[in-house]
């Protein structure tokens, strides 16, 4: 960890800082800036809080976190890189279900206990089961996106995948969810499974939330998926010969996924141990 990383900077950031930021963030791609929330907050909310990071494109993660942030994680229009907010919406969603959190998600809960878990999921439920209830329709999204963008040649070989798409149909209806759905999938791929074991195989997806447009950094949803792996893990999920035109890989092993969960947990550990200047 570099010493620019040990550092806890309040926001917004003095312009001294912003240089000295973007130096070593040329120098290291995987720079992380860790911010001190609460002090941050004595001058920005959450909600200009997460605008200014997705401004400075930083991968973030906090000192600490409160149910301001979170909120404001899963409603904003501004896409942020911050794995340890998508974490504990994962945990959130498990406490909505009654899920137990693994041994590396109990470490983080200095940061936002138990109790406070349960206290946001009965305040907020209604967010909760909206985000749960978007985050089932990307499997519709994707089938969908992925059919259009075959060959006609290819859409012919398809017959399974097109008759499974007569029962999907797209809604436009205003949306509490925003574009971090993309970061969640990605950095929360159990939480994904979770909620597809609960709510099972959506025949919707709202066209507010799944759209071609360029919300991300001029890329659009379905391409952030692919790129990210998101779309081959989903196609995998399908059945074996369900696909005719792609060969599919198998989605994430349980193993590879408590793997990548004790890696990312334990980076922001080693980031919230540090002692801030």
């Amino acid at each position: 960890m570099s010493e620019e990383e040990k550092k806890c900077y309040v926001l917004p950031l003095a312009p001294q800082n912003l240089v000295e930021i973007y130096k070593v963030k040329e120098e290291d791609e995987k720079f992380v800036l860790f911010v001190n929330y609460l002090e941050s907050k004595e001058k920005l909310t959450a909600k200009h809080i997460i605008i200014y990071l997705a401004n400075t494109n930083f991968k973030t993660t906090f000192s600490a976190i409160d149910s301001d942030l979170l909120i404001e994680y899963i409603k904003s229009d501004f896409l942020i890189d911050s794995p340890v907010l998508s974490r504990f919406i994962v945990m959130i969603i498990k406490t909505r279900h009654m899920h137990p959190l693994t041994q590396y998600e109990e470490q983080l809960l200095d940061m936002f206990s138990k109790d406070q878990l349960h206290d946001f999921v009965d305040k907020n439920i209604e967010l909760v089961d909206e985000l749960c209830e978007t985050i089932s329709s990307i499997i519709p999204f994707v089938l969908t996106t992925f059919y259009s963008n075959l060959s006609d040649e290819n859409k012919e070989k398809e017959f399974e995948l097109a008759e499974t798409l007569e029962e999907i149909s797209e809604v436009d209806v205003p949306s509490n969810c925003g574009p971090n759905i993309a970061r969640l999938i990605t950095d929360g791929w159990d939480g994904f499974l979770l909620v597809c074991e609960k709510l099972g195989f959506s025949k919707t997806y709202n066209k507010q939330v799944f759209n071609d447009k360029p919300s991300y950094f001029g890329k659009d949803l379905f391409f952030v998926l692919t790129q990210t792996n998101i779309t081959n893990n989903i196609l995998g999920m399908l059945p074996k010969g369900f696909l005719q035109t792609v060969e599919t890989v198998p989605p994430k092993t349980s193993e590879e996924i408590e793997a990548e969960l004790k890696a990312e947990i334990e980076a922001e550990i080693e980031a919230n141990a540090s002692t801030p200047e």
